[in-house]
């Protein structure tokens, strides 16, 4: 029996993932039936929403929808500070194509313009990384009360 050319097609390597340490090679016929299956997914979710919940869009849901809208806008304002993209985190591109990231460097500018600051995350306090001997010694000069409470926090959770 012959092999058809479209099993060959269907069995290419779409991409392949990294879980942890895991490597997972996703096929073209996978990966259709994961969309089919998501579609499925929701579909059914819609359904029984609509059997069981009878769910409406009233005045209520619309104002969630706001304010779901505000904190999506907020959160990607943070995420484009640091120079990324809820769109390139999802997509996971590496080297961003001209036209997107000049649309990210102007909203860039804008939200450092907005919020006065460079930097998502301000910077720790912690100068370098102690090693095992200068955690003791600083572990030993603590008076007892504290190194009790440091004790409690660690042994039991």
């Amino acid at each position: 029996m012959e092999k058809l050319p479209l099993w060959d097609v269907l069995n290419k390597t779409f991409k392949t993932f990294k879980i942890g340490s895991l490597y997972v090679d996703a096929t073209y016929w996978q990966v259709g039936a994961i969309i089919l299956l998501v579609f499925l997914l929701i579909f059914t979710l819609a359904r029984l929403r609509y059997l069981y919940v009878h769910w409406s869009l009233g005045k209520g849901s619309i104002a969630m929808l706001f304010w779901g809208v505000v904190l999506a806008i907020i959160m990607e304002g943070f995420f484009i500070l640091s120079g990324r993209t809820i769109f390139t985190e999802i997509l996971g591109m590496k080297n961003v194509p001209k036209p997107f990231s000049t649309v990210l460097n102007i909203s860039r500018q804008k939200v450092v313009n907005v919020l006065g600051t460079e930097n998502a995350v301000p910077d720790t306090g912690a100068k370098s990384k102690l090693d095992s001997g200068q955690m003791y010694s600083l572990y030993k000069n603590m008076d007892k009360s504290e190194a009790q409470k440091l004790r409690q926090d660690i042994c039991y959770p």
